[in-house]
């Protein structure tokens, strides 16, 4: 069963999903307090830690090769719809006004 715990209480031994970084956090056996004041964990089973994270490594590694190509073709796209519109993209310097 999963159970909802706050940042800085004590916990038992095992594996807690942070919420707000989105990683695992293991426990020891003795115990101990979860890092970070307002973050939300979710105690996480151990078999589906070991189902669920090859999965998403998985996920990720087969996002990657997909996204930086549709993220260039946008971008290209993006300029040459705004060239032939006549439009100049506007860049945006920290520094500059």
């Amino acid at each position: 069963m999963v159970r909802k715990y706050s940042g800085g209480t004590f916990v038992p031994c095992g594996t807690y999903l942070n919420t707000k970084e989105w990683g695992f956090h293991s426990v020891p056996k003795e115990g101990d307090y979860l890092e970070g004041e307002g973050a939300t964990y979710y105690r996480v089973p151990l078999l589906a830690v070991m189902v669920l994270g090859p999965l998403v490594g998985l996920a990720f590694i087969l996002f990657l090769p997909v996204a930086v190509p549709a993220v260039l073709i946008y971008a290209i796209g993006r300029r040459l719809v705004m060239s032939v519109r006549g439009l100049r993209p506007r860049l945006h310097f920290p520094f500059t006004r």
